[in-house]
């Protein structure tokens, strides 16, 4: 593989700022367990399949230190819930919801693609010690943002799991206590980058009965042209650019070698639900090394990096119901951009 170059404008020191390690302090050490899915051999063979089907899996824009302080400088400009107070707000009654709907005084919450911890910071301050006995499990693709979420969730015992949900692993054994807690998994942001039809099932057969799902989406008010032109320029800014490159610097590319292209794809039979895609295309022709492997690349051949899909409120309520999963509460913002939902399982037997 080629040397990797680094983004320009981004010196390492700089990146470690940007992954906040500094803002907050452990003050005992933690213990990381790493899933098969993400240890380094499994990764390494994922990109190697990806770049075979010209379609590079989502965990690699976050997994690396680079690619977690890109991905949090995108977050930090463009996620709605840090760009809008009342979005905060719309979380916090869905929250609240949660809390008021478990009916035991115990729970574990569990956090699927934790990121950097905001919104789980923002669940656990309504989780009052005094009224609530809470676990706490951390799981994200990246170790460098779950070692930063427990840095934010520091008052928090919390263990640490760093996994890829797109090869779903089994969550059981995140419950080895004798006498099993109800659990509030929360799977926030997740759902446009993994897709409704690999994650929605995926979530339905590890929600019981006495669980609460709490997930979030990226919604569009309607599918028509003018919201995917206003929701692509989300994902087509400097920002985003700095993160998708990111991702293919690490992988050995030079900058010169290709070119960013933002494209708004509509998913056939699926009325309301489109997603925003990304593709890199190769400007020359070129070797590329990955996992002992040799792909050859010629100019104009494309390299997805990045997909999101957006749904209508109404298309995304039907394919919560085509899954079993039950709606308690639905937030959606006044702009129809942002949806946060309480779920539960009707279709899984208690256990």
């Amino acid at each position: 593989m080629r040397s990797k170059s680094p983004v320009q404008g981004i010196s390492e020191s700089n990146l470690i700022d940007m992954m906040m390690l500094r803002s907050y302090t452990l003050d005992v050490s933690v213990q990381v367990t790493f899933h098969s899915s993400a240890l380094p051999d499994v990764i390494q063979a994922k990109v190697a399949a990806g770049i075979a089907v010209h379609r590079l899996p989502a965990g690699l824009l976050y997994a690396s230190i680079g690619q977690s302080a890109r991905w949090l400088k995108y977050a930090r400009a463009w996620a709605p819930i840090h760009r809008r107070d009342a979005i905060s707000a719309l979380y916090q009654s869905v929250y609240r919801s949660t809390l008021d709907s478990m009916e035991r005084d115990e729970f574990h919450y569990l956090a699927l693609g934790c990121g950097d911890g905001v919104k789980d910071a923002s669940f656990l301050e309504l989780a009052a010690p005094d009224k609530w006995r809470v676990k706490v499990t951390l799981l994200d693709v990246s170790p460098y943002l779950t070692l930063g979420a427990a840095q934010r969730l520091n008052a928090w015992q919390t263990q640490l799991h760093v996994a890829d949900l797109e090869s779903q692993p089994d969550l059981s054994v995140l419950d080895l206590e004798e006498r099993r807690q109800p659990r509030v998994i929360s799977c926030l942001g997740m759902l446009p980058t993994l897709g409704h039809a690999m994650l929605l099932p995926y979530l339905a057969s590890v929600l019981k009965p006495e669980d609460r799902l709490v997930i979030s989406a990226n919604l569009s008010p309607t599918a028509s042209d003018e919201d995917k032109a206003s929701i692509k320029s989300q994902y087509d800014n400097p920002e985003a650019r700095l993160w998708y490159s990111g991702a293919l610097l690490e992988l050995g590319l030079e900058r010169n070698d290709f070119a960013l292209r933002c494209a708004v794809e509509s998913l056939a039979g699926i009325a309301g639900v489109y997603r925003i895609v990304v593709q890199a295309e190769i400007l020359r022709g070129l070797e590329l090394q990955v996992h002992g492997e040799t792909y050859p690349m010629a100019a104009g051949d494309r390299l997805e990096v990045f997909r999101s899909e957006r749904w209508t409120p109404s298309a995304l309520r039907h394919l919560f119901s085509h899954q079993g999963l039950e709606i308690i509460q639905a937030s959606v913002s006044n702009d129809c951009q942002e949806g946060v939902y309480v779920i539960a399982n009707r279709n899984q037997s208690p256990v």
